[in-house]
């Protein structure tokens, strides 16, 4: 598989990905979501309220926890998408740079496989364990910083041994 092909078809992947998870993230856990969000609010100002700090502090962690969670879960369409937009550059630049394919392939999956392990990350910090999502996610950033920095630092170095040759035929 070209690179292109990766970053084509791991990029539509990316951003279909992102539409699925956000429509499944609207229509059935936002709802849900909402509404352990609104009854934790409602008690813990009930009990605080009616003097019983104590619940009122556990309905208050609650509500902090649901909205947490909430978070995150909006946060998967958004990184899968923007995955998925980091691959357009890149998608770009291929053709256009004079450097292996191995390369390029090489470059192609750390984007790619970065924003699926930044999806990754958030799933695991709402199913499993906060600590090992944000890692993950801190991995996925720094695999398609990895893939994008090296498509831009080999066309960097393109531009600059291109205006060499140029200025060399002119003079």
């Amino acid at each position: 598989m070209t690179s292109q092909r990766i970053l084509s078809s791991g990029g539509l992947l990316l951003f279909l990905l992102s539409v699925g998870y956000g429509l499944f993230n609207d229509v059935f856990l936002l709802p849900a979501r909402h509404q352990a969000i609104h009854y934790n609010l409602d008690m813990a100002l009930n009990m605080a309220v009616k003097g019983d700090i104590t619940m009122a502090s556990a309905f208050a962690g609650q509500f902090a926890q649901e909205s947490g969670l909430r978070e995150i879960q909006a946060r998967i369409p958004f990184h899968l998408a923007l995955a998925g937009a980091m691959t357009a550059i890149p998608l770009w630049l291929t053709p256009r740079l004079d450097i292996s394919e191995r390369m390029k392939r090489i470059m192609a999956l750390f984007i790619v496989a970065g924003g699926l392990v930044l999806a990754a990350g958030d799933f695991a910090g709402v199913a499993a364990e906060p600590m090992l999502g944000r890692y993950l996610v801190l991995a996925g950033y720094a695999w398609m910083a990895l893939g994008l920095t090296g498509y831009l630092l080999y066309a960097g170095l393109f531009v600059w041994l291109h205006e060499e040759e140029r200025h060399s035929k002119r003079g």
